[in-house]
């Protein structure tokens, strides 16, 4: 049960849901079809970098 709140699985599935976001968008005209196949092959996280800019701005950088 745990794993699901780690930090990588967070991370991943909000940038799944992303993808998903972005997929629908190009269905409905919103940004090129394109785009998406770009997003999807450069979409990605760090999440040490993230946790690292948390610190810094004392601020959940996601939200």
């Amino acid at each position: 049960m745990g794993k699901i709140w780690e930090d990588e699985n967070r991370f991943r599935i909000w940038l799944d849901i992303e993808i998903v976001a972005c997929e629908g968008q190009a269905k409905l005209g919103a940004i090129p079809h394109d785009a998406v196949d770009v997003i999807k092959s450069k979409a990605n996280f760090d999440v040490r970098r993230i946790l690292q800019i948390e610190e810094e701005v004392k601020h959940d950088v996601i939200a």
